[in-house]
């Protein structure tokens, strides 16, 4: 997330902003079609079944289907990296830093 962080800020993202994106609580602050977006992705990623007909219905209430394609594809795409990434091992947070430090010491 570092990586995303860096480029958050360069385009005007505060790091409350990048904080929020965290707290599904926090996301009012983006407006309701951002956290329509936010959740959607949220579930795509920890579980595409858990996309239910109300969660779709929020998303075409602000995009309509040709961005929700758009939102589906960056957010596979980006699934797809951090899998590929993470299998890998390959820092990309720009660090001297173990990659994964708790993986580093189970792995000794």
């Amino acid at each position: 997330m570092s990586g995303h962080a860096a480029l958050a800020g360069r385009i005007g993202w505060t790091p409350e902003d990048i904080e929020a994106l965290g707290n599904p609580v926090a996301w009012d602050r983006f407006g309701p079609a951002l956290a329509a977006a936010l959740d959607y992705a949220g579930r795509m990623t920890r579980d595409a079944h858990s996309v239910t007909d109300e969660v779709f219905a929020s998303l075409k209430a602000h995009y309509p289907d040709t961005q929700i394609i758009e939102i589906s594809c960056v957010v596979s795409m980006a699934n797809y990296f951090n899998r590929f990434t993470g299998a890998l091992r390959i820092d990309l947070s720009g660090t001297d830093e173990p990659y994964d430090p708790e993986w580093e010491s189970r792995s000794r």
